[in-house]
């Protein structure tokens, strides 16, 4: 027979497994403080040695970035324009005497336009268009009219798929011809900016700032004390009980001591002589940070066996960290992969020292992360197979403009958005050298005057400037390749530490799941109607 308390038992075996499995769970996540707080060295040098690389980097793109402001000076100067007409829409043979009818809009130069769609219509067009009218749009351009009157088909942007008009128009369409350049940045110059390209995966994610402060100290073998050799007014509110304490020199802290109080005396700090404190006083306030474990290695200032001081850290959860029922969740689902999907970004200031790797990039890729699964690399693009994206620093566009400016009818300037409806000679709209309007020839741009010596001198002074920047900064290369090479090889067993962290993240979710379903069960063996039964 089964016992008369099977309910209280019950309960009392899910409130043991509980403690029990908590327990684990507030070990682990003390393992994953300490093995983050591990991580704080490498952060440093890590972080020291491509921001060196990347201050040199920054020199260079500043200064190409006054090139791009020279050029853009020179367009408002107006010895430039960055206006031109573009085609918008061809009515085959609706004009006087069976001329096509073309529409003109004044464009402003971009490097990513609208999809525009050059409407051509008219009794040769096989295709209805919006509205029930007859036509066929050439999609994806930009129709450029130049000074001449001759259209230029160039793409929209950098997507352009290749395919400009339907074929069956051409084959039922004779004569007509499209002047096509492949070059969406036309009417600029590109120059390839420096970046630094980090790779990331997912186990490199940070848990978080766990520092709570750090701090010269000593401390003596077999006591359970460290006195703070620094003002601890500036420091001690930082620091209180279940906090963990760590020591740069091995053996002194051993692995989970924790602090269990703090307090204050007054220290001769003057003797001491510790580099970035200074006193005017032979009495300074000091604190006495009381400790869980005992100290195994006594500890002195300098210390005695390199003549160093050594650093004590006291660290804790992050301030962001998540709570839920009352427990810290550092958890991650079991399933996450730790290295899948790799991501591919540009390092910032703010980004700096991240992700598992690093390298100097001067493709001229755009600069947009990009996220791809890295162990499809070796298939075949039909078997799932993939490219690694191509993420670079980007371009700097330096706005070359025309040397013409649009103008409508009667010679005043068109501004952006303007239209402009002419007639032409058959030509499907490719032909505008002889425009006219109502009846009347007239001229679609006007020449501009030539840029004054100040306005080239600046443009000039501006690209040897940077030119003279990035020469120096490829001079340095191999030393920069030396130090990223350094820098990599510190985040190697930074990554180490991080993929230890990720396991146990993983653990800590399968742990967090049996808390959840323990505390569920024992809701459930709590209400009447179930321990009535189960009694």
């Amino acid at each position: 027979m089964i016992g008369t308390h099977l309910t209280a038992d019950l309960i009392g075996r899910l409130e043991e497994d509980f403690k029990f499995k908590k327990d684990n769970v507030n070990h682990l996540i003390d393992e994953v403080i300490l093995a983050d707080g591990q991580k704080l060295l490498y952060d440093r040098g890590i972080t020291a040695l491509e921001t060196a690389v990347l201050e040199q980097i920054e020199v260079v793109n500043k200064k190409i970035q006054k090139v791009v402001k020279a050029y853009k000076a020179r367009i408002e100067d107006d010895c430039k324009s960055d206006l031109f007409w573009r085609v918008a829409e061809v009515d085959l043979g609706a004009g006087t005497g069976g001329m096509d009818v073309v529409t003109l809009e004044c464009t402003r130069l971009k490097l990513n336009y609208d999809v525009f769609d050059t409407v051509i219509e008219g009794s040769g067009s096989a295709y209805r268009g919006s509205g029930g009218r007859a036509g066929v749009g050439i999609g994806s351009t930009v129709a450029f009219v130049g000074s001449t009157g001759i259209v230029t088909y160039y793409p929209v942007n950098k997507s352009y798929g290749n395919e400009l008009i339907d074929e069956d128009y051409l084959t039922q369409t004779p004569g007509f011809e499209v002047n096509f350049i492949n070059d969406h940045k036309f009417g600029f110059s590109t120059k390839n900016k420096f970046g630094l390209k980090i790779y990331s995966e997912p186990y490199d994610k940070d848990i978080g700032d766990t520092l709570v402060s750090e701090f010269i100290g000593i401390c003596t073998a077999g006591f359970k004390e460290v006195i703070v050799m620094e003002d601890f007014i500036s420091i001690g509110n930082t620091i209180g009980a279940g906090q963990l304490i760590v020591c740069d020199k091995p053996g002194v802290i051993f692995p989970g001591t924790k602090v269990v109080g703090i307090g204050t005396t007054v220290f001769n700090l003057r003797k001491f002589n510790i580099p970035g404190i200074s006193t005017s006083t032979n009495a300074t306030t000091v604190g006495i940070v009381s400790i869980s474990v005992a100290c195994g290695v006594g500890v002195s200032a300098p210390d005695d066996d390199d003549g160093n001081f050594v650093d004590f850290r006291i660290l804790n959860d992050p301030p962001d960290v998540n709570f839920d029922d009352g427990r810290k969740r550092y958890d991650l689902s079991f399933d996450q992969d730790p290295f899948t999907p790799q991501t591919i970004s540009i390092a910032t200031t703010s980004t700096i020292g991240t992700g598992i790797s690093v390298y100097i990039d001067n493709s001229g890729h755009p600069t947009s992360a990009q996220s791809w699964d890295r162990m499809m690399k070796d298939f075949p693009v039909e078997f799932g197979g993939q490219k690694e994206p191509k993420v670079g620093a980007g371009k700097a566009l330096y706005r070359d403009g025309f040397d013409h400016a649009p103008i409508g009818f009667g010679g005043d300037r068109a501004q952006e958005g303007d239209t402009l409806t002419v007639q032409v000679n058959s030509g499907f709209g490719t032909d505008l050298s002889s425009p006219t309007y109502a009846n009347t020839p007239i001229t679609l741009y006007e020449e501009l005057s030539s840029c004054s010596t100040a306005v080239n001198d600046a443009i000039a002074d501006a690209t040897a400037a940077a030119d003279a920047a990035e020469t120096e900064l490829n001079g340095k290369n191999s030393d920069n390749l030396i130090l990223l090479e350094a820098s990599n090889s510190l985040r190697t067993e930074r990554n180490q530490i991080q993929l230890g962290i990720h396991g146990m993240r993983r653990v800590l979710y399968t742990l967090n799941e049996e808390l959840d379903r323990f505390k569920k069960l024992q809701k459930q063996l709590k209400k009447k109607n179930v321990s009535d039964v189960v009694e």
